[in-house]
């Protein structure tokens, strides 16, 4: 009988211990990194998405193509980012940067969280003055989450 009651706790420890590490991972991730660019006039959006631990993280830049030195002005961020829902918000202070041909202008990366598996689009928007002419880069990743 004690054999029996061991057993059975024993079990039930085993099938605990598997329920909790088996709910653990149950967050969405990112099936596939995805890496796009996007040219509009003198200038090119890079962007890279991956994994991360809380949703995906996204690495990004602008990079100046065009052949006389400019000021690019903007507020922050730079580059938004939304899932879902097309939901960009621009705030504070102009920041400057003088650039020139091939000039790339690296941007924090940012975490962009996961709420559901399935297709999901990640809408990407620019938003900068470039010698005093407004600049929209727009751009829709598909990206799947299992």
């Amino acid at each position: 009988m004690k054999k029996m009651i061991f057993t059975l706790f024993g079990a039930g420890l085993v099938l605990t211990g598997f329920l909790f590490i088996s709910n653990q991972d149950s967050t969405p991730r990112l099936d596939e990194e995805k890496v796009a660019e996007k040219k509009v006039d003198d200038f090119i959006l890079h962007m890279k998405v991956e994994r991360a631990t809380s949703g995906v993280e996204v690495h990004h830049s602008l990079q100046y193509i065009g052949e006389q030195t400019i000021e690019v002005q903007h507020q922050t961020p730079l580059v938004s980012f939304s899932l879902h829902e097309k939901n960009h918000d621009f705030t504070g202070s102009l920041v400057s940067k003088m650039m020139r041909t091939g000039n790339i202008y690296y941007q924090e990366s940012v975490t962009v969280p996961i709420s559901e598996t399935g297709e999901s689009n990640l809408y990407v928007k620019a938003r900068f003055l470039a010698n005093g002419e407004l600049v929209n880069i727009e751009h829709v990743e598909e990206l799947m989450f299992n």
